[in-house]
């Protein structure tokens, strides 16, 4: 691994971003093979400043035009954010926790020299992860990108939603509750499960619809194949609903809006280290008993 560019991103607004930044700058100062860039989203705070002389600061297009790799730091909301701002550019990203370790980040401030180490050795996997393209089908071209789920619920109406979903024109059911979560298997174990979703293994190349507080118990979270084109349509009932992208970009929508959601043709690059084990995390994340044997 020679020569390689790595774009340094995440919540400068944690108060362990810069010493975790300043940790990275001091393990690769003496390294010729990688240059370290660091996007200047922190620079309409005055009071920050970055001293490290090995470290670039550009505007976060510029940096990722330039790069091999993006390190996110700061927690998985973070990543997730990360992933949607690289706006199709499949650079693998390394994700670095600030606090307790997240189902995406492969390393906390305690065992960042243990994953660095790895990624300077080549010790490591770069797996393609779902991304769901949302779109209204009025405005094809206007596209969204999600990592974990796209929500579709009453916004600020507080009524019930009734939405009309159907995979491929071939209609699916009639949801009648607070609303649905689409969501690829890395999501699975976020809102979707905390609505009753299975927890669907991340490697797996499938799309899972949930329903929110559903009005019918026979309501049930479907798992659909990788090339499902699902269709979101509202009830003549209809008094307000929004739509909202990995818990951080919140669209309001009318009656007439069609939401068309599918798997992505560009995918996010995760780079895992070889100690990572999905199992083990969701074990520790969710508080299962037992020990792995």
């Amino acid at each position: 691994m020679k020569n390689k560019t790595i774009t340094l991103t995440g919540n400068f607004r944690k108060n362990k971003f810069f010493p975790i930044i300043s940790k990275i700058s001091d393990y690769f100062s003496k390294n010729e093979n990688f240059k370290l860039l660091l996007s200047d989203d922190f620079l309409n705070d005055k009071s920050l400043k970055v001293s490290d002389s090995n470290i670039e600061i550009d505007s976060f297009e510029n940096c990722i035009s330039q790069s091999d790799y993006v390190f996110s730091i700061g927690g998985d909301g973070t990543i997730l954010s990360t992933i949607r701002k690289l706006e199709g550019k499949q650079i693998p990203v390394l994700g670095i926790h600030i606090g307790n370790l997240g189902f995406l980040a492969m390393s906390t401030e305690e065992t960042l020299k243990k994953a660095l180490n790895h990624f300077v050795a080549n010790e490591f996997e770069i797996k393609n992860k779902i991304l769901l393209k949302i779109h209204k089908e009025s405005q094809p071209n206007k596209v969204f990108y999600s990592f974990n789920d796209v929500v579709i619920d009453h916004g600020n109406s507080g009524r019930v939603l009734k939405t009309i979903v159907s995979n491929k024109n071939e209609h699916i059911n009639d949801y009648e509750g607070d609303g649905i979560i689409i969501c690829t298997p890395t999501g699975s174990t976020a809102y979707s499960l905390s609505s009753g979703g299975p927890i669907v293994h991340s490697d797996l190349d499938v799309l899972t619809i949930t329903p929110i507080s559903s009005h019918s118990l026979s309501a049930r979270p479907i798992v659909l194949p990788k090339d499902s084109l699902i269709k979101i349509e509202f009830s003549k009932s209809f008094v307000g609903a929004s739509l909202t992208i990995d818990g951080q970009i919140r669209k309001d929508l009318n009656i007439n809006d069609k939401i068309i959601v599918s798997k992505a043709s560009i995918c996010a690059k995760i780079i895992f280290m070889p100690y990572y084990s999905y199992i083990k995390t969701l074990k520790e994340k969710l508080h299962w008993s037992g020990n792995s044997r």
